[in-house]
């Protein structure tokens, strides 16, 4: 409420500095622009419109005012508003197009910013949308932008107004189906089904704990934050184990057994209340190790104890449903530190980073923040569009992840846990509620300017892999006839496995189970059966979500690839090579 309020007189202030003096110098682009605004943000409420900043504008006939032009055509709400920004950006570019047209050319073109366009697109935003928009648009943002700030566009929805899930909430496969026959309002046709057999999900394993992520709830979110990993539960010390604790749910700690075993209750997917873990597997929340009675046969343990959680690996799938790609990255990022706007270096340390949307687009693709720093990121690419670590040099490492079915994966991963439908947010997670029309129509919602249909259609599924600085798409279409794809890819010799998935009465991004793996310059060939490659020396190689294992021990590792729309792919990496082409 504070930052609202904060951002509301301040607004008032420059509005009342701008336009209280009604002399337009368009040399002076902070005061004009701001002047703009006020009079786009009048029109909104009704007020008496005054346009002679914008002829001011266009008598200057500087082109540095096309972004904030384009920025208010966008925003505009009345007649006369749109009628002279569009005149204005006619005379200032000798060209007649709407706002779109405009919007796609200035991207093409790259074109030049003023000086303090950073401050009036945070501005513009807070204006017309939400006062959070501005702490991403601090002053001196454009200066160390990795892209030109005219190309973020707003995306219909406030900060963070499609929540991202944090450490949701994961079941066994059995609770899943109590769950789908509990929502009953979620049923689909009658199939209460949670997962329904042949949905999509995003599927990861890592160190042996698959999880999975149905397309229905994350088409809803669009990003999850998480931890995976898990440690093993015994049913007394020194005992038999009986599930694997996952990561990163807390759990109290109430007792230990000597030095070595510490008696933990908590809520994990397939697993009692309480149990036995050892001491070295439990991350203490707060307190280092704390002093805790030591439970003898008989004895009673704490009530309420202190707080502890399994170690693993954090990570984020960022799935931008505009352009079909759900890219999973690592996000701990080592010795993270940047240099502030005003110079001063800081030192971030070992860092974990989680992830929100930013309400805004760049091409149709998402644009997230971290809320670490309030860095704006580029969800396709992994690597930071605009704020403070634009200049810092990292770049998000992807993961492996498929979309597959979930009765394939569940097949292949009976320990598997799911997503629950309880996220704790109030959403339609019926199968097809969400994006349904948008991902079985051809066409865009948002422009995209940098897009090539001459051999492939903007929402064909391509496979999309990035090595040693070399991109690579690998149309469905192409590859799950040949279902064994030998290529390279830089300087990486790798095998690409396709599986079909089954078709529905509605389509997501998917269409194929794709999983890609280094072959050390092996050749592989279909096995006898799904799970078993055969390589060109005649030894069998057992396919894991990992990595190939050959019968001797030999393991190539699996490669982070994912799945994209051809446009949202293209759109960033235009020089990409084609397979099959």
């Amino acid at each position: 409420m504070k930052r609202v309020l904060g951002f509301i007189l301040a607004l008032c202030l420059l509005l009342a500095q701008a336009v209280g003096a009604l002399d337009y110098d368009a040399k002076n682009y902070r005061k004009t622009m701001i002047q703009m605004l006020g009079a786009a943000f009048d029109a909104t409420r009704g007020r008496l419109v005054d346009v002679a900043v914008f002829e001011a504008v266009a008598a200057s006939g500087d082109p540095l005012y096309l972004a904030p032009l384009i920025d208010i055509a966008y925003f505009g709400r009345s007649a006369e508003i749109d009628r002279a920004v569009i005149e204005t950006l006619n005379s200032l570019t000798g060209e007649n197009m709407g706002w779109k047209g405009y919007f796609e050319w200035a991207g093409a073109n790259d074109i030049a910013l003023p000086p303090h366009y950073d401050e009036f697109k945070g501005q513009l935003l807070a204006s017309f949308v939400d006062p959070e928009f501005t702490r991403f648009f601090a002053p001196g943002v454009a200066e160390s932008a990795a892209v030109n700030l005219v190309e973020a566009v707003w995306g219909g929805v406030t900060v963070d107004g499609i929540p991202s899930l944090v450490n949701a909430r994961q079941i066994s496969p059995k609770a899943a189906i109590d769950e789908g026959f509990q929502q009953v309002d979620f049923c689909r046709e009658d199939d209460c089904s949670y997962p329904a057999a042949d949905e999509l999900v995003f599927g990861l394993s890592f160190n042996g704990d698959s999880r999975a992520y149905p397309l229905r709830l994350l088409n809803w979110h669009e990003m999850f934050n998480d931890v995976i990993g898990w440690a093993p539960l015994f049913d007394e010390p020194d005992g038999g184990q009986v599930c694997n604790f996952r990561a990163p749910t807390p759990f109290e700690v109430r007792a230990r057994s000597g030095a070595d075993w510490l008696l933990v209750y908590g809520r994990s997917a397939d697993c009692p209340r309480s149990g036995w873990m050892r001491s070295g597997d439990v991350v203490w929340i707060g307190d280092d190790a704390p002093e805790l009675p030591d439970l003898e046969i008989g004895g009673e343990a704490l009530s309420v104890g202190h707080r502890g959680r399994v170690d693993g690996r954090p990570v984020l799938l960022a799935y931008c449903t505009l352009c079909g790609a759900g890219v999973l990255y690592d996000v701990s990022i080592p010795d993270l530190a940047y240099r502030s706007a005003a110079g001063i270096v800081v030192d971030m340390g070992d860092s974990v980073l989680e992830f929100g949307s930013t309400g805004m687009l760049m091409r149709s693709n998402k644009l997230m923040y971290d809320r670490n720093t309030d860095t704006v990121w580029n969800a396709i690419t992994g690597e930071p569009a605009f704020g403070p670590l634009a200049a810092s040099g990292v770049v998000l490492d992807v993961l492996p992840v498929v979309v597959t079915d979930w009765s394939s994966w569940l097949e292949a991963h009976p320990d598997t846990s799911v997503l629950s439908l309880e996220t704790g947010f109030l959403r339609n997670y019926t199968n097809g509620a969400a994006y349904s029309d948008y991902f079985n129509s051809a066409e865009l919602m948002f422009p995209s300017w940098q897009q090539d249909t001459a051999a492939i259609q903007n929402k064909e599924m391509v496979f999309a892999l990035r090595l040693q600085g070399q991109a690579k798409a690998y149309p469905l279409a192409t590859i799950i006839p040949e279902r064994i794809v030998n290529d390279r890819v830089g300087q990486t010799d790798l095998v690409i496995i396709a599986e079909a998935t089954p078709e529905r009465d509605f389509f997501e991004p998917g269409g194929a189970a794709v999983r890609a793996y280094e072959s050390g310059g092996l050749v592989f060939s279909a096995g006898d059966d799904s799970l078993t490659l055969v390589s060109a020396d005649g030894r069998n190689w057992r396919i894991s979500e990992s990595a190939l294992l050959a019968e001797d021990g030999e393991r190539r590792e699996r490669i982070g690839g994912h799945l994209a729309f051809w446009f949202g792919w293209f759109g960033f990496y235009p020089d990409t090579l084609v397979y099959g082409e």
